[in-house]
């Protein structure tokens, strides 16, 4: 059967769309746009590296915390660190013995680099609003703490085989990323994968990839559960990243993660009476992607190399029994976030 002409130039005309459209040409094609990515509750918080005071001298005048705004332009207002005498929270499931121990944190970090560990200058970023504090007559400054992130450790000569790879590198940021608002349809041809937003700014940019080194340099770590922490819809368990983009590609060095998480409390895995069912029967579990231990089958025990791997320095061990034999499967968590659940292994 003979084709049209009309026909002919329809198919050739959608064929040269598809080769030359892209989202920059075309911004609004998609489903979704950069408003509800500015609308997100990220955006909306301020960002503060944090450090303790050495100074010895009675308090408030000394013993409190130094804050710094994250992304801030050096010699601005902005860049200036802010003396905090007193820090309140109001949610029970924030850690906020990780700042009162921010001194024996900062000394662990300088032991750990010695050992071959590197953390950035600071171990912890902390998010919250600052008011006159409420004993001294509003001398000095309280935070008000709504979340604490911390930084996964990585091995320095991991970090610094990708540092001897780097010709140009630009300055490093701190950013959230997050799936891309744009729905895309056959028009497109290079259709933004994620959106990153920059720290405690209301800067966006859309990008198509992303690399980090931790899921090579750490073994055994629950990469199904950290890519749900790197980009997540859900930002209540949002990871922020240090690193530096060029072109549509977000290179990151460092990983802080929010420490509540999981966001809500793992339910103890309802587990069965498995001998009842047949000889050598044990149960078999998995892991959701906050970590949680999951009931799954009781199966027929089959052999199992019974060596007990170690973690990277920072990070500690959990075990599960898991199918098709019921032999254990060791993840390694960053020893900062809470054991979700000790199962008795058989």
């Amino acid at each position: 059967m003979k084709l049209s002409k009309i026909t002919l130039i329809l198919i050739i005309s959608i064929y040269l769309i598809k080769s030359t459209v892209s989202i920059s040409e075309i911004p609004n094609i998609g489903i979704g746009s950069k408003d509800e990515v500015s609308k997100d509750a990220l955006m909306q918080k301020v960002y503060y590296s944090i450090r303790s005071d050495n100074k010895q001298c009675s308090t408030p005048h000394c013993g409190g915390y130094f804050i710094k705004k994250l992304n801030s332009i050096e010699g601005t207002e902005d860049s200036q660190e802010i003396y905090i005498s007193e820090m309140m929270t109001s949610n029970p499931l924030l850690n906020s013995t990780m700042i009162n121990q921010l001194k024996q944190i900062q000394q662990q970090q300088q032991q750990q680099q010695l050992n071959m560990i590197i953390q950035p200058p600071f171990t912890l970023v902390v998010s919250g609003d600052i008011t006159p504090s409420h004993s001294n007559d509003g001398l000095y400054h309280c935070l008000h703490l709504t979340d604490i992130l911390h930084v996964m450790s990585i091995p320095i000569e991991d970090l610094e085989i990708n540092k001897k790879k780097q010709t140009i590198k630009p300055q490093e940021q701190y950013y959230f990323i997050k799936p891309s608002p744009y729905k895309c349809n056959g028009i497109l041809t290079d259709c933004p994968a994620y959106v990153v937003m920059k720290a405690n700014t209301h800067e966006i940019e859309f990008l198509q990839s992303y690399v980090e080194s931790y899921t090579t340099s750490i073994p055994m770590l629950d990469q199904h559960w950290l890519n749900s922490r790197l980009v997540s819809e859900n930002s209540d368990v949002s990871a922020m990243v240090k690193g530096y983009i060029v072109g549509e590609k977000l290179t990151i060095s460092y990983i802080f993660l929010n420490t509540i998480d999981p966001p809500t409390k793992c339910k103890p895995p309802q587990v069965k009476r498995c001998e009842n069912l047949k000889p050598n029967q044990i149960p078999v579990f998995t892991r959701t992607i906050d970590r949680c231990v999951v009931f799954t089958e009781c199966i027929e025990r089959g052999p199992c190399h019974f060596g007990v791997p170690s973690c990277t320095q920072g990070y500690h061990p959990s075990v599960i029994q898991v199918a098709p034999k019921g032999c254990r499967r060791y993840y390694c968590d960053p020893d900062f976030l809470p054991i979700i659940s000790q199962l008795q292994i058989n």
